[in-house]
């Protein structure tokens, strides 16, 4: 379609200024198809012969699928749709669970979006929730591509930040380390827009966010918002450090701080043992509908943002980490279900309205990512991580359309897509393999290092993924004897890309040279002596 219009205003397709027109791209294509083929076998290798369970490598590979929703305008211009049966244009939130492979297979996409949300700030810093706004109806059909519109929520302004730190951390790209510096005053301006609606208790009071249906907006303080609070401050205050801002990074720090004890204070439940899913209004708010005296709700993936912490090496954000291992444990024994994790329980006796009683594609494998980050049983979170796609995978058969969110139990549509088509959320499974791997990057100061959750030691050897922005490839182990003396060996093979460091480890066997280059199709190895 090279003379794509938007409600009759000319936009043109990129593919034009690559491509004559697709018989070009068949005759370039075709003339080297071998390289094609080499190409497509060169990214799936890394999971086909990896040590990642069966299903996470299939919905891994065929959730590459996603990006038939983009759409890349003349002038280099990428944006998506929020789906096809909601036509906001690149939704922050909603990008905020896709988004991994987009930024490791085609960072460009990224930046692209990144400076559209920035050119549209609010004067009072917040980042609007989406380009263009047309769920369900597109009451404006101006031919404006984005202007910025949308809702107050706590996980967009926030992921705003954690993509420009992503880029920082993961980038080793002078293109990407220029686009923090041109962008950072507007991540700055939406943290400080994260404390101004944090004044009261130190977390955000009444925020939407991407469980929109949940209605947590209705209660002062829930934990997915203030999770997400705390994860915007972490964020700022590494970025600003980073930039030399050593002053607003201390601010960030101390609100960071600030915010840690409001969320112990206003939502740990002591006899629970968990986080409450929100605060009540009054004792009997006029949304909770439970008849009895509950301990109070209990959300599935009500820390999301800590697996964003995790995946840039943020580290826990509550206080006390055993606080937030007993959270995952009850989330697991509140919300189990044979399809995967019910969203909500405790606001309403069963079996509940499908608004709580609903398996949302994104919180088995955010389970699944946090709580090998925590040190707990590996295989247990393997299984939970991968339990809901595994359905999808086995029963629905259908890996290119996975919905958002699937029916619950006890009303009629157990186990079957319930709402939202070819979605985007269970795409948060990809932080599960840097979660195996322990895979974590310091672009800046040329470091990668691994802890990977399978013991080199014990387990059989592994083969685990290794992606960063436009490096692909694995990390693979053996183990060998020279005499009486016991060897591990660890190689780094790469696909695509190329990598310059001065640290590379994989737990405390640390790579002998202080500067290691790879190539793609090239590979560099070291070994350690263990008892």
């Amino acid at each position: 379609f090279p003379d794509k219009d938007f409600f009759g205003l000319p936009v043109g397709n990129f593919y034009t200024n690559l491509f004559k027109d697709s018989v070009d791209v068949v005759q370039k294509l075709g003339s080297d198809l071998s390289t094609t083929v080499s190409d497509i076998a060169n990214l799936h290798t890394p999971f086909l012969k990896s040590s990642l369970p069966t299903t996470l490598q299939d919905m891994l590979i065929n959730s590459l699928s996603h990006v038939r929703s983009a759409f890349w305008l003349n002038d280099g211009r990428w944006r998506q749709w929020e789906a096809y049966d909601c036509v906001n244009i690149d939704s922050v939130h909603n990008d905020g669970e896709r988004h991994i492979p987009y930024i490791f297979i085609f960072p460009n996409s990224t930046i692209s979006k990144l400076y559209a949300w920035a050119k549209y700030q609010a004067s009072n810093g917040m980042i609007h929730e989406q380009l263009r706004c047309g769920c369900m109806t597109m009451s404006d059909q101006s031919p404006r591509v984005e202007y910025g519109c949308g809702r107050t929520m706590s996980d967009v302004s926030s992921m705003f930040i954690v993509y420009l730190l992503e880029l920082l951390t993961w980038h080793d790209d002078p293109y990407s380390q220029q686009v923090v510096r041109d962008l950072y005053n507007a991540s700055k301006k939406a943290a400080q827009w994260h404390m101004s609606v944090s004044t009261a208790e130190g977390i955000p009071i009444h925020m939407v966010d991407t469980y929109d249906v949940l209605r947590l907006e209705s209660y002062p303080y829930d934990t997915y918002s203030g999770s997400f609070h705390l994860l915007a401050m972490k964020a700022a205050e590494t970025l600003a450090y980073a930039m030399g801002d050593i002053e607003f990074a201390e601010t960030c720090q101390k609100a960071f701080i600030t915010g840690q004890q409001a969320l112990d204070r206003l939502l740990w439940n002591e006899t629970a043992r968990y986080y409450n899913a929100y605060t009540l209004q009054t004792e009997t708010d006029g949304i909770d509908k439970a008849d009895t005296d509950p301990l109070g709700a209990i959300m599935t993936d009500t820390f999301y943002s800590q697996v964003l912490a995790y995946s840039l090496g943020l580290g826990t954000l509550v206080q006390n980490e055993t606080r937030l291992k007993l959270h995952m444990k009850a989330e697991l024994e509140h919300n189990d279900s044979p399809y995967g994790m019910l969203v909500l329980t405790g606001r309403h006796p069963y079996p509940g309205p499908y608004t709580d009683n609903a398996v949302w594609m994104m919180g088995n494998p955010n389970w699944a990512t946090i709580n090998m980050h925590l040190g707990e049983d590996v295989n247990q979170a393997l299984q939970v991580g991968i339990k809901a796609m595994e359905h999808w995978r086995s029963v629905i058969h259908d890996e290119w359309n996975v919905v958002g969110i699937m029916g619950g139990l006890g009303y009629g549509a157990d186990g079957m897509p319930y709402i939202t088509s070819h979605y985007g959320y269970f795409m948060s499974s990809w932080h599960m393999v840097m979660a195996l791997s322990g895979q974590k990057a310091n672009m800046s100061e040329k470091s990668l290092t691994f802890d990977p959750k399978l013991d080199s030691l014990t387990d059989p050897p592994f083969v685990l993924p290794v992606l960063l922005p436009g490096v692909w490839g694995y990390l693979q182990n053996s183990r060998y004897q020279v005499g009486t003396d016991s060897k591990v060996s660890y190689s780094l093979v790469l696909h695509f890309g190329s990598l310059e460091l001065s640290h590379l480890s994989v737990a405390d066997c640390i790579h002998p040279d202080s500067s290691i280059n790879i190539v793609t199709q090239q590979a560099t190895s070291w070994s350690c002596s263990y008892t």
